[in-house]
């Protein structure tokens, strides 16, 4: 997620829709997305946590990583298990994790985090890594930059849905921009994303 527009890796550019519209989520393009043979998918959450998230959070941020990861199960997909971890941030192991720094600097500038995706044939999902900017001060008081909420966009990157082109209010967790804790919760237009990414292609 970027201040001003999120960036994902392997993901096109943005998709221009109709003004008038019900829905406005994008999914990646090309589609990607897990086969439901392999969900729900465990998401480890690095137990180090980030020094800036302090008081009130427990444990800089961990928890509330957790919760960010499931909470895309209230979609009516149960689609993520999460796990707190010791987590050795390797892309290409088939394991998926959340991590507080960006070990490869593939998140930099006024990126706040950004989602890998390791692809096998057929652009089918087998694992997401999620990394953050350590540059900027994470939070989870409110105050910017809400780390809960930024993960949830980054979560719903890693199910295969890109943004949401709604700008009205409440927003949808994907929307392309920072906007806040409001962010932590999905909207009807994020888990309408989640149900057309997990039914749009038969199982093989």
């Amino acid at each position: 997620m970027k201040n001003n527009l999120t960036r994902i890796l392997a993901a096109s550019a943005f998709v221009v829709m109709a003004s008038q519209i019900t829905f406005g989520y994008v999914l990646l393009n090309p589609a990607r997305r897990w086969f439901n043979t392999d969900t729900p998918r465990l998401v480890r959450v690095d137990n180090g946590g980030v020094a800036s998230v302090v008081a009130p959070d427990p444990d800089n941020g961990v928890t509330a990583s957790l919760g960010a990861i499931t909470t895309w199960n209230s979609g009516g997909v149960n689609v993520t298990l999460s796990s707190s971890a010791n987590v050795a941030y390797v892309q290409g192991d088939g394991i998926s994790d959340v991590i507080f720094s960006d070990p490869l600097h593939i998140c930099t500038g006024t990126c706040l985090a950004i989602t890998a995706l390791v692809l096998q044939a057929g652009q089918v999902i087998v694992e997401t890594d999620v990394s953050f900017n350590s540059r900027y001060a994470w939070n989870t008081n409110g105050s910017a930059y809400d780390f809960q909420a930024t993960c949830a966009h980054e979560m719903g990157h890693a199910l295969g849905i890109h943004h949401t082109e709604l700008t009205g209010t409440p927003r949808p967790t994907m929307y392309a921009s920072y906007f806040g804790t409001d962010g932590r919760t999905l909207e009807a237009d994020d888990a309408a994303a989640l149900q057309y990414a997990q039914s749009r292609y038969p199982l093989p």
